[in-house]
């Protein structure tokens, strides 16, 4: 791939120096940053690619080292395009659901508020540490559904620095994933989507009834592939479905349209989809990160209120209607501000006892990692040592005809000439093997009556494998 660059030195005239012309600079750069490179496309104004898209050797392994990469993005390619988007595979999302009566008129502050609550107690990382974007996916069964992204503040300071070092703005911050738009034709409203991601697939469908909907399975978890079945089937008949893999490949039912992000020109393609969303008017319905702006908004409507109390002051008719509106406004106000408290009081007292539960399986998980390698050592040593248990304990009237395992039980059997020798086996396997997580169960008997006086005796006692606590129980 090659670029031809002017020197503008060549032909300056320095009996009258003028500034360089920036005409040729692109109104959009995308940038698509993953953990093993990155992808670079510059579009007009209408979303029209100028130029080639580039493959950059600059990877990114977390949001911490973003700005850093950016930067070195900047340094090594063409001058970046009036607004830069940036697509990066490794910024969390996540879906999260909390009762709508929680979050009914509040404003935008107090959402996030309620958002950056549900996270911290999901993620553990401190709510006012991190920036977050959202994005209402549905609202039914009294419960409102979030589409949320986060990055640390300070990583994405780095970030904003980064980009305005390079003559740019940042125009948002975004995962790639769940783009609500079909990749094969994007004025298709029936359609679904599965997205391979680093650490999660995402499920996406377009209903020409019910809208946009999206679920997120985590590869982490042993069952995201029933999950994910069970989510196909529900789906039922669709007209068009589509397949996108990034750097994580996973086997996927069939699709009709299949696009790999491996190489430059399916990655231009997609993210020409992209770009086509970013530069309209109205953003797609996506969570996209952007600067805040520090106007204290509270302030602009306070002083919006005063002019308006300003205009209807001068007319002293309409004066006592417009105090009795303004306090039954903050009497509804108030009785607002009390329903999302006790909402999130509720709240707070069912993450703290997740919390807890939570801190109790890490307790029990380094319980039975300080276990685990005195268990694999016992249960290495087991079959040898009932041999050699059974061969010192064994009194000499009785005779083992049989070991065998059934589950979680090994029982031995065999024949005894008298009553007791059986229980004293049992008695001596239970000293001698409570160490290796076995409980022995007491023998059962039957008289076989071919001796005048009795006997002998068909016997069987069960060795029961008690698991980890029965590595964990005291031992004499």
């Amino acid at each position: 791939m090659h670029f031809t660059f002017t020197n503008p030195i060549q032909n300056l005239n320095f009996s009258s120096i003028k500034l360089p012309a920036f005409s040729n600079r692109p109104a959009h750069t995308l940038l698509f940053i993953t953990e093993v490179k990155s992808f670079r496309v510059d579009v007009d104004k209408a979303g029209v690619l100028l130029g080639h898209a580039e493959m950059i050797a600059a990877a990114c392994p977390g949001s911490a080292k973003l700005g850093e990469c950016v930067g070195t993005l900047a340094a090594n390619s063409r001058p970046f395009g009036r607004k830069v988007w940036l697509l990066y595979v490794r910024l969390p999302i996540t879906l999260l659901s909390i009762p709508s009566m929680q979050v009914e008129g509040v404003d935008e502050a107090t959402l996030i508020q309620a958002l950056q609550f549900e996270l911290e107690g999901l993620t553990g990382q401190f709510s006012l540490d991190m920036q977050l974007a959202y994005q209402l996916l549905s609202n039914k069964d009294e419960m409102s559904s979030y589409w949320v992204s986060q990055i640390n503040q300070l990583h994405f300071e780095d970030v904003q620095k980064a980009v305005k070092k390079a003559g740019s703005s940042l125009a948002g911050l975004l995962h790639p994933a769940a783009l609500p738009l079909s990749l094969e034709n994007p004025e298709r409203q029936d359609w679904l989507r599965m997205e391979c991601w680093p650490t999660q697939l995402a499920a996406l469908r377009q209903h020409p009834e019910h809208g946009f909907s999206l679920r997120l399975f985590a590869f982490d978890s042993r069952r995201w592939q029933a999950e994910l079945e069970q989510w196909l089937a529900e789906q039922g008949q669709v007209e068009h479905s589509e397949t996108l893999l990034n750097n994580k490949i996973e086997l996927l039912p069939d699709t009709a349209f299949y696009l790999h992000l491996n190489e430059v020109d399916p990655v231009t393609d997609w993210l020409l989809v992209w770009a086509q969303a970013l530069v309209k008017k109205d953003l797609p319905a996506v969570p996209l990160l952007r600067y805040q702006s520090k106007i204290n908004k509270d302030l602009l409507l306070m002083a919006s209120g005063g002019l308006v109390a300003l205009v209807i002051c001068s007319s002293h008719a309409g004066w006592h209607v417009y105090q009795a509106n303004d306090y039954t406004a903050k009497f509804t106000a108030l009785q607002q501000v009390e329903t999302s408290m006790t909402a999130l009081r509720k709240t707070l007292t069912e993450n703290q006892d997740k919390r807890d539960k939570l801190k109790a399986k890490i307790d029990k998980f380094k319980g039975d990692s300080e276990t685990l390698p005195k268990l694999i050592e016992g249960l290495q040593q087991r079959p040898a040592k009932l041999l050699e248990t059974l061969a010192k304990g064994r009194p000499e009237n009785l005779l083992v005809e049989s070991i065998a395992v059934d589950k979680d039980e090994v029982k031995v059997s065999g024949i005894s000439l008298d009553a007791i020798s059986a229980h004293e086996l049992s008695n001596y396997l239970d000293k001698q093997l409570t160490v290796l997580g076995w409980s022995v169960i007491a023998p059962t008997k039957k008289n076989m009556e071919l001796f005048v006086d009795g006997g002998p005796w068909e016997f069987e006692l069960k060795l029961l494998d008690l698991g980890v606590d029965g590595f964990n129980k005291p031992h004499d």
